[in-house]
């Protein structure tokens, strides 16, 4: 049986029912579960991952931690998802600019590219404006960097907007299907009002132009090979991309360097 992951449970400042979410995914019936703050500082992520860390021994459900950056520039978006690597599991990009969008689709370090479809401009006659081109969807597939459609965005937009925001995801899932990205569903809850069970979010996927298996594959396998290129960035047995050293000898593995490596 396909295990369920939801990598986007958002948290910001509100750690301190942290435990109480926790619970209710897993009476949702979900198996793994990334929660992810705002990129701050340094310290808040560490402070973050211990908490993270306390909690894994506290519940039978998988916990992930994850950093969302909101970045100006292309140098400010590496930097940072490079800093962040040191604290968290999963780097995600809050997206929504041209340039963020493309830059976050050429970062090897980036997991999961949020709310691409959060543009100002207006679309065509008979295409969206929905953050990705072609280009980008080979560049996603390439890097293993999942595009996410976020429950969030749908149910707190009402209206022309709303419309707006499913058709531009729907486009989304026409580009990630012909190059083979990453769709990865995820609830965004930023409350417990917000999260979803995984068959709601599978009914979404239908909602969003995904057939029955691409939507399983959005809160199963695609977050699973997101969650294995993290634990591969971290294992000092991995040298190179397709390079893995089996028995080390008498030579002792140091310390991972977490980018550079793919």
């Amino acid at each position: 049986m396909d295990s369920h992951y939801d990598l986007h449970l958002h948290l910001n400042e509100r750690l301190n029912d942290l435990g109480g979410r926790i619970k209710l995914a897993e009476h949702m019936g979900w198996d793994g579960l990334c929660c992810t703050v705002d990129f701050q500082s340094t310290e808040v992520l560490r402070e973050f991952s211990e908490k993270i860390s306390d909690m894994r021994k506290k519940t039978k459900i998988a916990l992930f931690s994850g950093a969302e950056i909101t970045a100006k520039s292309a140098q400010e978006l590496r930097k940072n998802s490079r800093k962040a690597l040191s604290f968290v599991d999963i780097i995600l990009i809050k997206g929504g600019s041209d340039e963020i969008n493309r830059s976050a689709t050429e970062c090897w370090e980036v997991d999961i590219l949020c709310h691409p479809e959060k543009l100002a401009k207006k679309d065509f006659m008979k295409q969206k404006n929905s953050g990705i081109d072609h280009v980008m969807a080979k560049l996603m597939a390439e890097r293993l960097i999942g595009i996410e459609f976020n429950f969030s965005e749908i149910l707190n937009s009402y209206g022309m907007l709303r419309s707006q925001i499913l058709g531009r995801m729907r486009q989304n899932v026409i580009l990630a299907r012909k190059y083979n990205a990453l769709m990865v569903l995820t609830s965004g809850a930023q409350d417990k009002w917000g999260s979803r069970a995984p068959r709601e979010l599978l009914a979404i996927g239908r909602i969003l132009g995904m057939n029955q298996g691409e939507a399983k594959l959005a809160v199963s396998e695609n977050p699973s090979r997101i969650l294995q290129k993290s634990k591969d960035r971290k294992d000092p047995n991995i040298i190179l991309k397709g390079l893995e050293v089996m028995e080390w000898g008498d030579q002792k593995p140091q310390k991972k360097k977490m980018y550079g490596w793919y």
